[in-house]
């Protein structure tokens, strides 16, 4: 019995001398090769991205941008006392409300969608080509929030930012009701409306499209580092070399394009957007030569329209067409983009989103036969969202394609 005990008691020892070795990582075994523990491989240097140097940068724009976006900016700013007067609060107040019904009824849903589909996509594709899409860096940055290099258009205008801001001025409080204004249609159904923006882009202290840009990039938590602008030749090319951009600074006249310089939170990368005011039919696309070469440059590239009023569907916009099919590896779009046949033909792989209607009563002529009969057949999947001119949600439609290798 008693050597029962000295064996069990002797066992247990043994059995707590080993698991306390093991916790403090000592040798146990005197015959183990211990040679990992006691010389241990060097371990690789941790390498991080250099964070973005902002004394390089006067962020007076950021400022405005926060402004512009009902949200707090920097106390040393001259817009500072600004955000005190009750005419900034209470468009603070509305822009977060109409901000709060985007993200519950758009973006959250946008967001979780995209994270699921682009999945395959290369990762080094940072190019997002968005023709017809004005202002809008909002979606495209909320469907590409990785990109690096953002090129839109439109035919709304460029004008200069003013050098100062007062709550003073009559017209800041008609301005801000205004981009209020401007925002209901794009809270509502994802989209400006081309009419409503040339009238509203025209008139007020802050005119064109960069402070709805700012604003955009406010609201999705990017850092506004510069705003340059972009003027054009006689025969109407943009000016696009570092000289002629920054002597476009001080130029008041025949400004037609901004090249905005951002970061995201991470502050990691420098971005890029800019925004081209032009026409692209025929005729004018095959003169944009410096618009074209920024996309053949940044490729692979992606191409993205939503709201494009059907353009890509008629032979006006036939070499713009092409220039896309041809040089972008990556197409998201509505029905409003490039017509269904296009992707069919071969080349391409392609997945189909939503549902398809008929298009609205602005555009009878856009009814597509052949994206309707797919949308009847299997294969097509579901879209959490409403975008586009049908914005109800169940009512819209996207496709997603791929070219192949």
């Amino acid at each position: 019995m008693i050597k029962s005990l000295k064996t069990r008691f002797s066992f247990k020892n043994q059995v707590n001398i080993l698991l306390i070795a093991l916790i403090l990582n000592l040798p146990v075994f005197s015959g183990c090769d211990n040679k990992t523990n006691e010389n241990p491989e060097p371990k690789e240097p941790v390498t991080t991205t250099p964070k973005i140097d902002f004394a390089k940068y006067d962020l007076k724009y950021n400022d405005l941008a926060l402004f512009l976006a009902g949200k707090e900016v920097s106390a040393s700013s001259p817009l500072f006392e600004v955000t005190k007067n009750a005419i900034w609060q209470a468009h603070a107040k509305e822009i977060g409300e109409k901000w709060s019904y985007l993200e519950k009824e758009r973006l959250d849903s946008l967001r979780m969608w995209k994270e699921s589909e682009f999945g395959t996509w290369d990762d080094k594709a940072k190019t997002v080509f968005y023709p017809f899409g004005g202002p809008d860096f909002l979606f495209a940055y909320e469907f590409f929030p990785d990109a690096n290099l953002f090129i839109l258009q439109g035919l709304e205008p460029v004008y200069k930012l003013p050098d100062v801001l007062s709550f003073n001025d009559p017209n800041l409080k008609s301005y801000l009701e205004q981009l209020q204004g401007s925002l209901r249609v794009l809270i509502k159904g994802g989209y400006f409306i081309t009419k409503e923006m040339m009238r509203d882009f025209n008139t007020g202290l802050l005119r064109g499209v960069v402070p709805v840009m700012l604003m955009f990039m406010a609201k999705t938590d990017n850092t506004v580092l510069d705003v340059q602008y972009i003027t054009t030749d006689a025969n109407g090319e943009f000016n696009m070399n570092p000289d002629a951009i920054k002597s476009a600074n001080d130029v008041t006249g025949n400004i037609k394009g901004v090249k905005i310089l951002f970061t995201d939170k991470k502050q990691e990368t420098l971005k890029t957007v800019y925004y081209f005011s032009t026409d692209t039919q025929n005729e004018s696309w095959a003169k944009r030569k410096s618009i074209q070469n920024l996309v053949l440059e940044n490729q692979p590239a992606i191409f993205f329209t939503k709201a494009a009023s059907y353009l890509l569907h008629g032979d006006n916009f036939g070499t713009l067409r092409s220039f896309i099919l041809d040089n972008c590896e990556y197409v998201l779009q509505t029905d409003t983009g490039i017509p269904y046949r296009f992707f069919t033909k071969g080349g391409w792989d392609y997945t189909l989103y939503g549902t398809y209607t008929k298009p609205v009563s602005d555009f009878p002529y856009a009814f597509q036969n052949d994206i309707s009969t797919a949308y009847k057949g299997a294969g097509v999947k579901y879209l959490p969202f409403g975008i586009c001119y049908r914005w109800e949600k169940g009512s819209s439609n996207m496709m997603v394609a791929t070219k192949q290798k």
